[in-house]
């Protein structure tokens, strides 16, 4: 199922994996979040009718996340997108269709971020959240500034859902007590329902 590696520190499989990312061209993104949107109807079993689901926008070399716009906007979904705030859980905004009429602004760390009215995570039916690397159990591993173990903490009954590549699939990870494991994990290759 998962790439074997030994167990490493926190901060080599960011360094590594981080790497590994930034070597996938443009094209490849694309190509794999194409094949990875072919797993999205099966969230349909889980999810109620013009349920929000809230996504990020890619920046660091991110599985691309148009293909969720675009299941948001095909099947009566409202998109949101997270907004930043130090050492707080992530609020979102809803998104306007198509996705480039959502005003933006670029965060001190790099991304992109609405500046409409923020919503409260728990009104979130699913947040969509990318992933350094996951292990088998849902085990995330984030970028380390622990955004979205916060907010799993505060909205704890949200659908916590992967999107990733399917190289950051690892067999383990180091678990730290806040670490909030995922729900479902979506790659290119794979849909798998941990819970």
């Amino acid at each position: 199922m998962t790439q074997s590696a030994p167990l490493l520190l926190a901060a080599d499989y960011r360094k590594f994996m981080r790497q590994k990312r930034r070597l996938l061209d443009a094209a490849t993104r694309q190509h794999c979040a194409s094949l990875a949107s072919r797993f999205l109807p099966k969230l349909f079993s889980v999810l109620p009718n013009n349920a929000n689901i809230a996504f990020y926008l890619d920046s660091f070399g991110e599985m691309p996340t148009e293909p969720l716009a675009k299941f948001c906007q095909r099947y009566g979904h409202q998109g949101f997108l997270p907004i930043t705030r130090h050492g707080e859980p992530l609020r979102f905004a809803p998104i306007y269709q198509p996705l480039a009429k959502t005003p933006l602004r670029r965060h001190h760390l790099g991304m992109a971020e609405p500046t409409t009215h923020k919503i409260d995570a728990r009104r979130m039916h699913a947040i969509i959240c990318p992933a350094v690397a996951i292990d088998k159990t849902g085990l995330r591993l984030g970028m380390g500034g622990g955004y979205y173990d916060r907010t799993f903490a505060h909205a704890p009954n949200c659908l916590k859902i992967a999107w990733c590549y399917d190289f950051q699939l690892v067999d383990s990870l180091p678990r730290q007590a806040w670490d909030k494991s995922m729900d479902i994990i979506i790659t290119e290759r794979r849909f798998i329902r941990i819970n």
